[in-house]
Order: structure tokens, then C-alpha cells, then sequence
């Protein structure tokens, strides 16, 4: 429900509350009965309105986040020749195939299937 509309019905409770309270002043007992239904019904209306928030306040919210984040290489950034570890051939981006997550490298001259490991950074 839209707070617009707890707002009306949270006036329109405190309104009939306020005017059973001054038909309960004014005596008698038509009066009186008249003042306690209009209170009641006040009542009631403003324990909704309460429901209605406590039940809104409970309900999870989407939230939208926007995250820049700037990589930065740790050390020096420097290129390096691929070689076989077997005959020490020469391998290019051709020789290279991502095989279950990994990098394999597939050397044309010897045939060796290696897989390709990245040096630690320290």
C-alpha cells in the first residue's frame, strides 16, 4: 500500500477517534454508543495501518549498488615468449586451447601436451 494512502487512513482514524471521543463527552446514551462505534472503528483502522508498516518494514528491499573497481597490476607487466618445456620450440596463440578451465599448450613440432601455469607474483 502506498504511503499516501496509510496517510489518509492514519487522518481518518485519528479524525473518527477524536469525534467518538467528543460524542462520548457529549452524554446519553445514543450518544455514547455512537461515540464508542466511531472510536472502535478508529481503532481498528489505525492497528492496520500500524500492521501494514510493521509488515512493510520486514520485507526485504532491492538494493542497487554500483562498484567501480581499478585493477592495477602488482609488479612489472612484461611479455614473455611461450616456449615447450620439452624441446624449447617456440609457441604461439595457435598452440594454446582452454581445455576444463584450463589453459593447454600443444607443441607443433614434438606433439607435448603441457598444461599452462602462471609464475607467482612474489
Amino acid at each position: 500500500m502506498s504511503r499516501i494512502t496509510q496517510a489518509l487512513l492514519l487522518f481518518l482514524s485519528i479524525f473518527l477517534i477524536l469525534l467518538g471521543v467528543i460524542f462520548l463527552i457529549a452524554g446519553g446514551i445514543a450518544n455514547m454508543s455512537t461515540g464508542l462505534m466511531l472510536a472502535v472503528i478508529g481503532l481498528v483502522i489505525l492497528l492496520f495501518v500500524y500492521r501494514l508498516q510493521k509488515a512493510d518494514a520486514n520485507r526485504p528491499m532491492i538494493v542497487n549498488q554500483k562498484v567501480n573497481i581499478k585493477m592495477e597490476a602488482g609488479g612489472r607487466m612484461e611479455e614473455r615468449q611461450l616456449k615447450c618445456k620439452s624441446c624449447g620450440a617456440a609457441l604461439t596463440e595457435k598452440d594454446l586451447k582452454i581445455i576444463e578451465g584450463g589453459v593447454m599448450m600443444t607443441c607443433p613440432y614434438c606433439g607435448t601436451v603441457t598444461n599452462l601455469e602462471e609464475a607467482p607474483k612474489w
